[in-house]
């Protein structure tokens, strides 16, 4: 009787457990510059900017000095693909990507 009472205590708990959601962390679509030759380190991106492209739709976002953009005007998860284009200060492009859709943020390794 006392192992039953054991087992049904145990299988009530188990029941009762829920499963833990994983969490978005940014909310805010952020890209990341880093210097694919030096081991993955941020690059210096002061006066440089990203712009997002689709269908003639294009989102601008300034670097800070340690090589992330944050565009304050898209959401997070990102519901289609956009084009991206990294700009100096000198407004020469650097880089290009494709970036794909349901994404949080995107690192340009160049």
């Amino acid at each position: 009787m006392l192992k039953k009472a054991i087992l049904l205590r145990k299988a009530k708990a188990a029941a009762t457990k829920k499963r833990r959601r994983i969490r978005q962390t940014l909310n805010r679509f952020h890209v990341f510059a880093v210097n694919a030759n030096a081991g993955n380190t941020p690059k210096a991106t002061s006066g440089w900017t990203a712009v997002l492209t689709r269908n003639g739709t294009t989102l601008t976002a300034q670097f800070d000095d340690f090589g992330a953009a944050r565009f304050d005007n898209l959401n997070t998860l990102t519901n289609f693909s956009y084009t991206l284009r990294i700009r100096n200060a000198d407004n020469e492009q650097l880089f290009q990507s494709n970036v794909p859709a349901d994404r949080e943020f995107y690192v340009a390794r160049f």
